[in-house]
């Protein structure tokens, strides 16, 4: 099962789907840019990331799998099924992305200059404010703690 995070995400997104789920060896990379992986020097695209995570599965050794992706891991997990479709099982998206309108593409914009200005801090709480429910935050703020430094990584 190859589990492909948004942007603001990193592996660790789907850490609480991993325990139920023994059945399935489980491959979380951090996207490049992500988490602890290194930032490329080259302009990050929807098709560099899905190039990255098909080396990964050369490098494995991974004829065919399980994908997994949340919101723009989506994105990555539709181009590997419209480009590989050999190597994709199945495929589960959570929030699924399609082509932003122009309205979201001038907020993901906004957003990058952002990150790239700031940080992910800069930007972890305008995330965090449409990712958790309100009732989260107030009962269970491990969990939105967790959230953020998963942000912020």
């Amino acid at each position: 099962m190859v589990m492909i995070h948004g942007f603001g995400g990193t592996s660790t997104t789907f850490h609480p789907l991993i325990e139920p789920n023994k059945r399935f060896w489980s491959i979380r990379p951090d996207l490049p840019g992500a988490g602890r992986s290194p930032l490329l020097p080259e302009n990050l695209t929807i098709a560099s990331l899905t190039a990255a995570v098909m080396a990964l599965l050369d490098r494995l050794q991974i004829a065919c799998a399980h994908f997994v992706g949340h919101s723009m891991g989506t994105l990555v997990c539709q181009t590997i099924a419209a480009e590989h479709p050999a190597k994709v099982a199945s495929l589960t998206l959570f929030s699924a992305l399609t082509e932003p309108t122009d309205a979201a593409r001038a907020g993901l914009i906004a957003r990058a200059k952002i990150a790239r200005t700031a940080g992910m801090a800069g930007i972890a709480d305008q995330i965090m404010a449409g990712t958790l429910a309100p009732r989260t935050h107030a009962e269970n703020p491990a969990t939105a703690g967790f959230v953020r430094e998963s942000i912020q990584r």
